[in-house]
């Protein structure tokens, strides 16, 4: 058995995977701070992320995207003159023959599963990547029980290899109030406010979202207080941000982007929003479903196999294609804050399910075991 160091590939840890990125941040801390982690190295690009445990670990410095064709010989390299036990991406976008047993995170499936998300060819690649990266892995490590499920279902010969670990949600450290409420005014963001975190891609349902809030903002009209809708997170261009019934709440001054928001100014966020919403008609966790409960978010959700796993019992759910049934739910607890409050509780509670630390203790034990041989 070599007893090389257990390398954690972070190039992924960018503005350009800002989900993949965060959860990859997450488990750096929290492996950085357990007790039971193997000797750990980390592979970064060339300016790595500042919250990575740069400090505590010694590092690869490897100038291949993971996008790259190049990665496939210089990761290799690398982690054979590290010495190497065990390669970890937890990206798809990695290199397929790493020459070490290898361990990789698949988030989610969403542009094999979403029609219409990507055109036929784009989605070819995604399958090839994903055959190819679990083909390679030893172990593939899924954040539900429902992303379980559907790699089992389109990868069904790889089934064997899947472990559940689910992210850790302390990433968003609370802000004193007089903080908060700084920096929600530094981003134009009003005292009342519903909070939407992520992207604008298709599957995140922005045009559902808005369409309701249309008929939640016709109806509070006169001196009825009428809180705004704000999305935060990176917007793509690719896609509109909620098409033309997020144009006309943008143009009355009922809807705010704030765009991407550091770790303080998104904890700012939750920890002051009358509701956290979360539209998604696929999702492969629901980072912000976690966030927001632990920071004190009553949290909306759809009713999507990995929300409702992930959220249990704490959040109030809706069907993601019916608008007129989430205006309706969103009207309701807007004026209900005695089961916002009992929400915000039962949120907290189930927020303590999902730390980073036990991810740290379960990746751990998976590290050990595969390096041993026996996954």
């Amino acid at each position: 058995m070599t007893t090389g160091p257990t390398v954690l590939d972070a190039r992924t840890a960018s503005p350009h995977f800002p989900g993949i990125g965060r959860t990859a941040v997450g488990l750096a801390r929290a492996l950085a701070e357990c007790p039971a982690a193997p000797r750990m190295m980390l592979l970064h690009g060339p300016n790595p992320d500042w919250r990575l445990p740069v400090a505590q670990w010694p590092a690869i410095t490897c100038r291949s995207s993971p996008f790259g064709l190049r990665q496939h010989w210089e990761v290799r390299a690398r982690l054979r003159r590290a010495d190497a036990a065990l390669y970890h991406s937890p990206s798809y976008l990695m290199p397929f023959a790493p020459g070490v047993p290898a361990i990789v995170t698949c988030n989610d499936l969403i542009p094999l599963t979403v029609p219409g998300l990507f055109a036929r060819p784009a989605r070819l690649a995604f399958r090839l990547a994903h055959a190819l990266a679990f083909r390679a892995a030893f172990a593939i490590v899924v954040p539900s029980g429902a992303t379980r499920d559907e790699v089992a279902r389109l990868f069904p010969r790889h089934a064997p290899k899947l472990e559940v670990v689910p992210h850790g949600w302390e990433f968003a450290q609370a802000v004193d109030e007089d903080r908060c409420a700084l920096l929600r005014r530094q981003l134009g963001v009003p005292d009342a406010y519903v909070l939407v975190v992520g992207t604008n891609k298709p599957h995140k349902n922005l045009r559902v979202l808005a369409e309701a809030w249309g008929m939640i903002a016709s109806r509070r009209q006169g001196g009825a207080t009428r809180p705004a809708l704000v999305l935060a997170g990176p917007r793509d261009s690719r896609f509109d941000d909620g098409g033309p019934p997020a144009e006309r709440l943008r143009a009355a001054g009922q809807l705010v982007s704030t765009g991407p928001v550091p770790d303080d100014a998104l904890a700012a966020l939750y920890s002051g929003a009358t509701l956290l919403v979360c539209p998604s008609r696929a999702e492969g966790f629901g980072l912000p479903v976690v966030e927001a409960m632990g920071l004190g978010a009553p949290v909306v959700c759809s009713r999507i196999p990995a929300l409702v796993e992930t959220a249990g019992e704490a959040a109030a759910l809706f069907d993601p294609t019916d608008a007129v049934a989430l205006a309706r739910l969103l009207e309701h607890l807007l004026e209900a804050p005695a089961e916002r409050e009992s929400m915000r509780q039962a949120g907290r509670a189930r927020a303590g399910a999902f730390t980073w630390a036990r991810a740290a203790g379960t990746m751990s034990a998976l590290y050990s075991r595969v390096a041993g041989g026996r996954a």
